[in-house]
């Protein structure tokens, strides 16, 4: 089991030592929450956000774990020294056993191999690597999966060059969208390392690999399915799809969603020795409830009924439509935030083959669905919220240019168009 630096001993004569008991502090804020640190609840902006370097947020509508970078150092504060002085990351010598720190200076140098392919980490390297470590990786998933994934994913990362890649690039994509100056566009380093990452991944599942190795792999798709979703050239609607000329990266991240699937199967997260295992479990489980939910057309507005012709005997299989709809009357429930977000993905596992054609073939009804999906994830994490408010656009006006006379339709579209602020008819 892998420990924290605090609980391992210093000295190993001083015996098992017993951590403190403490008040949990339920009125803290969500980023000391993430954190898993004591928040002092002191308002507007408590001192665990401002030594981070983070805008606290009891506010809902400020993000989680949002960088400042206008904030001067305080270079009185000795809590804030030590902060800096100590970066907290796994040391490959110990990336099978348990968790160290990385220095701040690379001597010597960090190299990560798995013996086939390999390369050495620079100071942006490891620069990157704690900013994924501390924050971005925090910022995916619930709070319920996010620890899981930053416990595992840097340990394996540094055993395997092509998460290892995967990792840098995610990060250097969240580095672009939280600068002072977003930038749409991908810098050559983060090209390189997308390029290798995907390339080594490639190569790795088309030869024998042992069966320690499923969850590095499950983790590679896991967070290169956020890269796919998070990284977004367009800087307006008009140059989003499906309004842009068509090229290859059309709907790369739908395609993606068919990848961890695949990979999902293969590396079975739910087997007991993966250390998913529990979380994988309660994943399954809580799309049984979803499939188990009590459903009928009697849940669904006339409206819909109308445009995509269902009635009592429409199943996913008699009708594209009905498995996304099924799914999209339950979401529409809840808010889209950083407890739900998972179960807003589960809406692309309810798109079957035939309903995935239909949004490649720019199908107005299957658009109007995405466009539904898109309006609320627009308002969750960082990694979603870019492309689902660009390309949720795009369709409401794509379907708004062609489409005008489809009353039914257009009516249905202000919904979607509100939560994408648009402006309404």
């Amino acid at each position: 089991m892998t420990m924290h630096p605090k609980e391992i001993r210093e000295n190993p004569d001083d015996g098992a030592r017993k951590r403190k008991a403490h008040k949990k502090s339920r009125r803290g804020c969500r980023n000391c929450k993430l954190r898993r640190v004591k928040c002092d609840e002191v308002r507007p902006e408590c001192k665990k956000c401002i030594d981070f370097g983070v805008t606290c947020n009891y506010d809902l509508k400020i993000p989680d774990l949002q960088m400042v970078f206008d904030r001067p150092a305080n270079t009185n504060d000795v809590d804030a020294r030590k902060a800096v002085k100590k970066p907290f990351l796994v040391n490959p010598a110990l990336c099978g056993n348990g968790v160290a720190k990385i220095p701040a200076v690379l001597t010597p140098i960090i190299s990560v191999s798995d013996g086939h392919s390999g390369f050495d980490l620079d100071n942006h390297g490891v620069g990157l690597l704690n900013r994924f470590h501390t924050r971005t990786i925090l910022t995916l998933g619930s709070a319920k999966t996010a620890p899981i994934y930053q416990d595992i994913s840097v340990r394996e990362a540094l055993a395997h060059p092509y998460l290892m890649h995967i990792v840098l690039t995610l990060t250097s994509i969240h580095d672009r969208y939280l600068s002072p100056t977003p930038s749409c566009k991908p810098t050559i380093k983060e090209c390189h390392h997308w390029s290798e990452g995907a390339s080594l991944l490639n190569k790795k599942l088309s030869t024998p690999w042992p069966p320690e190795d499923r969850d590095s792999l499950w983790t590679a798709a896991a967070l290169l399915g956020a890269v796919t979703f998070s990284c977004v050239e367009a800087a307006t609607p008009e140059e989003a799809w499906p309004l842009k000329d068509s090229d290859n990266s059309d709907l790369e991240w739908l395609r993606m969603s068919d990848g961890k699937q695949v990979i999902w199967k293969i590396a079975d997260p739910t087997r007991p020795e993966s250390a998913f295992h529990d979380l994988a479990i309660e994943l399954q489980n809580d799309n049984i409830d979803a499939q188990n939910f009590e459903f009928s057309i009697e849940h669904i507005p006339l409206q819909f009924i109308s445009l995509y012709d269902l009635d009592s005997e429409s199943t996913a299989e008699n009708n594209p439509y009905y498995g996304p709809i099924r799914c999209l009357i339950q979401l529409l429930q809840m808010e889209c935030n950083h407890s739900t977000i998972v179960k807003y993905l589960s809406f692309l596992s309810q798109m079957g083959k035939e309903f995935k054609a239909l949004v490649t073939q720019k199908d107005p009804r299957a658009l109007l669905l995405v466009a539904y999906w898109f309006g609320r994830v627009s308002h969750g994490g960082w990694w979603v919220a870019g492309r689902a408010l660009m390309e949720g656009q795009a369709i409401c006006l794509y379907l708004e240019r062609y489409y005008p006379h489809e009353k039914t339709m257009q009516e249905l579209l202000q919904f979607p168009k509100m939560d994408l602020e648009l402006p309404m008819e």
